[in-house]
């Protein structure tokens, strides 16, 4: 323990007072007769406890005081001091002075001792520190020990933990090895799906799969009670799997309701869920998972073992992700499948569209031939007022408006089916824009609209198509721009030279209508829209075909139409960019049926064949009148027979006869006389109606309704073919 302190100053100068008072009264005081032999030195041994050396001189002092006093009060008497008193004064001082000298020693020692003892504390009380430091540095040194053991422990763990994950990583890496293969497999297989896909699905699985599956099979429903066997895969020395298997009493039935993987581990101990197989046969157990088609089991894979087993959860989800890989294949098949039979619905109901349109055409045309026969026939009749023959020019117009929706309908279907056939000419720009113009002037004046027609494209460049195919196209955009532009206003029909190294021309037709919004300038060239919220000049609608052909047949030709914003924002100007090629690089062959105006060399004898009593009464009127021998038959029967007892050199005939085709009927006549020519005039426009004509020995092919014109043309071109009318 450390050393005591001194007592405080004040107290220990008190103590010291007191007691130097109290030895002075007893020496003075109480023994002031006697000398008694009481020492000093006691009371000196105070200031051992007080450890202040001037206490031991005060005290020594007051002491040698008190023995200077005690020989004075003894010598008061006048009696002198005996020798043994001056010995026993002597000693006193003596006594005091030495005692004091020994507690001064006394207190220096104790000073001393007090200092080592302070310092021996001092250093126990480091060293002790030093201990506990020791102490603790052990401690945590033990403690760091056992986290380097925990630690070294931890290391190990960690790897024998890593070589572990290492076998893992590598069998994983075996694994998904076999599963990249199986994935580039069933993607070849995704790409063309079909049975030889399912059986390697099952190769697959059942290397994936691994001990103990020897077979895997894939089943499908077969009706409602059951499964049949569609692809499956075993390994060496495996047996044949049954060919079906019921849905009751099978784990197949139970994983095809529940919708679940489930396993048999011994068919032995499940009888009721065995089929089909039995205790004593060689499958023991079984694994099977579900296919799903939209969220619906639509069959199973299963794996067998020819040992009972227990399977692993990693041969569950590996069995159940071949199951979803599965599910894609046999969805692929049956989309397939559904493809294959959706799209012979699909070819079906194109060919009943095809027929339907044919016959549509065919009920449509036949009518409106008489009535455009006769109609312009009588119109170029001058002894009819002036007014009966507008009134049949008006007629006339509207029959040749109802041919163009017709043929705008079977244009579209040309289109769609990409058999638009075009004949290449030389065209002259110009000439493209005054004939376009030449047919809408009717409807320009009688809506007292002007058409200013221009074009300043050079005469040495020529436009190569189809001439009637892009005055069609000319003709559409005219007959729009008179629809939308009010009476009394101004239509520019132009062509222009565009700048630029590729020589192009720029047919151009502009309005002054209310134009087309920005949002539709693309909409309209789609089959069957017009622009919305318009309203149109007259009462003329049409089906909204026409600048979806007129686009089409332009791109054919290799140029572009489109539409925007008239002169200073007013109105619309359609424009339509063709290639141009130099004159001297074509030979400017005239169009079919140019120069067709020539008489025919000479009268024919004209069998004409048409059940529309009205269209070939017309017809055989105005084929009289041209100067032909003309005999009208109904049926094909009636024909062949006035064919037999008369000669004719030319035949007529519609191809839909009551009794019998007319292109049967052409072939039976000409295999009587192989040179007999004629041309067919029918309702059916569609190619394979024109190629069947030609096909059957006709030379000429008319869609109905035909004017007069039209067909005296037709006729005289085929008369100007001598050899077809050799041998008649």
């Amino acid at each position: 323990m450390p050393p005591r302190p001194a007592p405080p100053a004040f107290l220990a100068t008190a103590v010291a007072t007191l007691l130097t008072v109290l030895w002075g009264y007893l020496r003075l005081g109480v023994f002031s007769d006697a000398l008694l032999p009481l020492t000093y030195v006691l009371p000196l041994l105070i200031c051992v406890w007080t450890r202040r050396s001037w206490h031991v001189w005060a005290m020594a002092g007051t002491f040698i005081l008190f023995t200077l006093l005690k020989a004075g009060q003894l010598h008061l008497d006048g009696t002198p001091l005996a020798p043994d008193e001056y010995v026993f004064l002597a000693t006193t001082l003596v006594n005091v002075v030495i005692g004091a000298i020994v507690v001064r020693f006394l207190v220096a020692y104790r000073a001393r001792l007090e200092a080592q003892h302070r310092q021996i504390f001092t250093q126990n009380a480091e060293l002790e520190a030093q201990a506990e430091e020791l102490t603790q540095q052990n401690e945590e040194i033990r403690v760091q020990s056992e986290e380097l053991a925990q630690q070294n422990e931890e290391i190990h763990a960690q790897s024998e933990e890593l070589t572990r994950q290492n076998e893992e990583l590598q069998q994983g890496n075996t694994r998904l090895g076999v599963r990249e293969r199986m994935l580039q497999d069933l993607l070849e297989s995704s790409r063309n799906p079909d049975a030889a896909a399912l059986a390697m699905l099952c190769r697959n699985a059942l290397t994936v799969l691994g001990e103990p599956a020897d077979r895997v099979a894939l089943l499908e429903p077969d009706g409602n009670a059951g499964l049949r066997l569609v692809a499956h895969a075993t390994r060496d020395g495996g047996g044949d799997l049954p060919k079906a298997w019921p849905l009751d009493r099978s784990l197949t039935g139970l994983v095809m309701r529940s919708d679940r993987t489930a396993y048999l581990s011994d068919v032995a101990g499940h009888p009721l869920l065995a089929a089909p197989f039995t205790a004593e046969g060689p499958v023991r157990s079984i694994l099977a998972t579900p296919l799903r088609a939209e969220g619906v089991p639509s069959g199973i894979l299963v794996a067998c073992s020819t040992q009972a087993c227990h399977w692993t959860d990693e041969q569950f989800q590996l069995i159940e992700w071949i199951g979803a890989m599965g599910s894609h294949v046999t969805g692929g098949i049956q989309a397939r499948a559904a493809l294959a039979a959706r799209s012979q619905e699909l070819e079906a109901a194109n060919r009943a569209k095809d027929e339907f349109l044919a016959m549509l055409s065919h009920e449509l045309r036949t009518p409106l031939t008489p009535v455009l026969a006769a109609s312009g026939a009588l119109a170029a009749d001058e002894t009819l007022p002036a007014a009966t023959r507008e009134d049949l020019a008006m007629i006339r117009r509207n029959v040749t408006i109802q041919s163009r929706l017709i043929d705008d309908l079977l244009d579209l279907t040309r289109i769609e089916r990409r058999r638009l056939d075009l004949a290449h000419e030389p065209c002259v720009p110009a000439a493209l824009l005054r004939d376009a113009a030449a047919i809408v002037a009717p409807d320009i004046d009688a809506r007292e609209q002007i058409l200013v027609v221009q074009s300043d494209v050079p005469d040495h460049w020529r436009i190569t198509g189809d001439p009637s195919r892009l005055q069609q196209v000319i003709w559409n955009l005219l007959q729009n721009a008179t629809k939308f532009s009010p009476p009394r206003s101004t239509i520019h029909c132009t062509a222009r030279l565009l700048p630029g190294n590729a020589a192009r021309v720029e047919l151009a037709v502009e309005d002054q209508g209310p134009g087309v919004p920005a949002a539709e300038m693309e909409r309209i060239f789609r089959p069957f829209e017009q622009i919305r919220n318009v309203r149109r000049i007259g009462r003329e609608t049409g089906l909204g075909l026409g600048l979806a052909i007129a686009r089409a047949i332009v791109e054919l030709h290799a140029g572009s139409l489109a539409v925007g914003p008239g002169a200073g924002g007013r109105g619309a100007r359609f424009t339509v960019e063709l290639p141009l090629v130099p004159a001297h690089a074509v030979s400017d062959v005239p169009a079919n049926g140019e120069a067709t105006s020539e008489a025919c060399p000479e009268p024919l004898s004209i069998l004409l064949v048409e059940d529309h009593s009205d269209t070939g009464r017309v017809i055989a009127q105005l084929l009289k009148g041209a100067g032909h021998d003309v005999v009208h038959a109904k049926t094909a029967t009636e024909a062949f027979d006035c064919f037999q007892r008369g000669r004719f050199n030319f035949i007529i005939s519609d191809i839909g006869l009551p009794d019998e085709s007319g292109l049967a009927l052409m072939r039976r006549l000409r295999s009587v006389r192989p040179s007999l020519t004629g041309l067919c005039m029918t309702g059916y426009g569609m190619e394979s109606d024109q190629q069947a004509c030609f096909a059957a020995g006709f030379s000429e092919h008319l869609a109905k309704p035909v004017d007069v014109q039209r067909l005296l043309a037709a006729i005289n071109r085929t008369a100007r073919q001598p050899e077809r009318l050799s041998g008649v």
